[in-house]
């Protein structure tokens, strides 16, 4: 179990100082961050750290489905960093995803060679068997 929580849906203009306050209700807050993509753009969820594993669970329990203005968040219990249970990466943020790539223009170098393989292999067998075909 883990002391942080991962609040989803926050509303756009929130910031750091509103965010802690609202959740120092439940428990001693320890830390806080919202996370913004490189380009500065808030991605609308952040982190709260508490004291015990207790009060983040009672924070959870009660700010899930709740609303800051007239956003409904949900709250969960954040994973540790690395934990298998994690999903895969997706996201157009992730550095190494299709995703990231396709939007940052960066060819994936060994798909483009194994398919130019793939290419000269099938080009090679259609002139072996037009070869068979004449004898």
């Amino acid at each position: 179990m883990s002391s942080r929580i991962i609040v989803k849906n926050l509303p756009k203009h929130i910031s750091d100082e509103r965010f802690r306050e609202h959740f120092s209700s439940k428990g001693e807050v320890t830390d806080s961050k919202l996370i913004y993509t490189s380009s500065g753009r808030f991605r609308r969820f952040g982190y709260i750290g508490f004291r015990t594993e207790d009060d983040a669970q009672q924070a959870q329990q009660y700010f899930d489905g709740s609303f800051i203005d007239t956003s409904r968040i949900t709250v969960e219990i954040a994973k540790p960093f690395g934990d298998a249970a994690l999903p895969r990466a997706w996201s157009v943020h992730t550095k190494g995803t299709t995703l990231y790539n396709k939007t940052h223009g960066i060819n994936d170098k060994a798909k483009i060679a194994a398919e130019a393989e793939g290419r000269e292999k099938r080009s090679s067998q259609r002139a072996i068997r037009s070869l068979y075909e004449e004898l």
